[in-house]
């Protein structure tokens, strides 16, 4: 009876040494992940708490049966956005341009151009940074 309560002890012990042995190896990878996770929320919130922008004016010229738009954009935040991350929609469709700056600085101001946008009647635009903060603007004829 003493060997046998001694081995059931060893096995018991082992077995609990290796349960623990697989809790923590999965639990501790899983708890860096969620912790990095975090800590990437955090600082995507906080861009967007300091992004704002805003658009100041729009310019449509006239190019043949189409149109050319000029629009400017402050940046009323206080983080230099990258302006090839923007993203302009014109009446719910993503328009390509071109800008007058790489970058968008603080209390700055950069330029969109887009040519050959067809369609006449009022128009709908919006600006969107790369973190999801838009700004719209809606004109008609």
């Amino acid at each position: 009876m003493g060997f046998s309560l001694i081995a059931a002890t060893a096995i018991l012990g082992i077995t609990l040494f290796m349960a623990v042995e697989i809790i923590v190896s999965d639990l501790i990878p899983t708890m860096e992940e969620i912790n990095t996770s975090y800590t990437t929320m955090k600082d995507r919130i906080q861009e967007q708490l300091h992004t704002g922008i805003n658009i100041t004016a729009v310019v449509r010229s006239v190019n043949g049966t189409n149109y050319n738009y000029n629009i400017s954009v402050k940046n009323t935040g206080s983080i230099t956005l990258l302006t090839d991350n923007f993203v302009i929609l014109l009446n719910g469709t993503e328009c390509p341009f071109y800008c007058s700056g790489q970058y968008l600085y603080p209390e700055n101001i950069v330029y969109f151009v887009m040519e050959n946008q067809a369609g006449e009647g009022q128009k709908r635009l919006k600006i969107i940074t790369n973190n999801g903060i838009a700004s719209f603007y809606t004109y008609g004829e």
